[in-house]
């Protein structure tokens, strides 16, 4: 009976093996800010100090009867820059965002919704409107951190 199993146990541990490789192998690839699930969220995770509006240049946000000028565009162009400059890989899932990031909402409609929270180690995004936040590291966070920080300046 012994012999028998030994065959079936071992494909199966090493079909295992092999399955659990290729999880870890998704989760821990560096992606690009435009490979990230993303979605919009009402609010942010945490408790922001900080937040930055993203406005599109050409659009009508809010109830704007003048469209958005390039001018006015230009720091959510250097904040989608610098997010699309770095490479993330996914954070553990226990981790809670810290307190005191930066929050960047996106306007487009009438209200503006929360795409990315920056806590100064890990960009969080949300998995649903309401739903929970899934956190990434970026390759240099304090190259993300001042290029944040000064890009709506």
């Amino acid at each position: 009976m012994k012999k028998k199993l030994r065959i079936p146990l071992f494909a199966a541990a090493c079909l295992l093996v092999f399955c659990l490789s290729f999880l870890l192998a998704g989760m821990t690839i560096p992606r690009s800010f435009g490979q990230l699930p993303r979605t919009h969220s009402i609010t942010s995770p945490a408790q922001a100090s900080e937040s930055i509006t993203l406005v599109y240049e050409g659009t009508y946000p809010g109830f704007s009867d003048t469209p958005v000028s390039a001018e006015r565009a230009a720091p959510s162009r250097r904040v989608l820059y610098a997010l699309n400059q770095q490479k993330y890989t996914w954070a553990f899932p226990l981790l809670q965002p810290r307190d005191g990031g930066l929050s960047i909402y996106e306007l487009i409609g009438c209200t503006p919704e929360c795409v990315a929270y920056w806590d100064g180690r890990y960009l969080w995004l949300p998995k649903g409107y309401e739903g929970p936040w899934a956190g990434y590291a970026p390759t240099s966070p304090e190259e993300l951190d001042q290029a944040l920080h000064t890009a709506d300046r």
